[in-house]
């Protein structure tokens, strides 16, 4: 056994497999962080880029608003799908209020 500093061969033989670690690891990785990167980007500017996923929650008054725009949005592909949720009880400020309106989610 032995005990005290290792030799320098010992710091060489741990900082090469830790190179040859890190650049496997960079080279398998690269395709998954490019892509986690881009979408970052696309969510912070605002801007599409295909294969991004996204939703979006609207509220409407009533159930024939709902259903017309959920119907214009399918027809002009905007989505692929619109749920409409009936019944949400809306609280919120408005103009110093705090006003509740009853509305369904889109």
């Amino acid at each position: 056994m032995r005990i005290g500093v290792p030799g320098a061969e010992t710091f060489q033989s741990g900082s090469l497999k830790a190179l040859i670690l890190t650049v496997l690891l960079s080279v398998f990785m690269f395709q998954l962080l490019r892509t986690v990167g881009l979408r970052a980007f696309s969510m912070a500017s605002e801007t599409y880029m295909s294969g991004t996923h996204s939703a979006a929650f609207v509220t409407c008054p009533n159930d024939t608003v709902a259903k017309d725009l959920a119907r214009g949005i399918v027809e002009r592909k905007l989505a692929a799908c619109v749920n409409i949720v009936p019944a949400i009880k809306s609280v919120y400020e408005w103009q110093g209020k705090i006003e509740e309106d009853n509305e369904v989610l889109l």
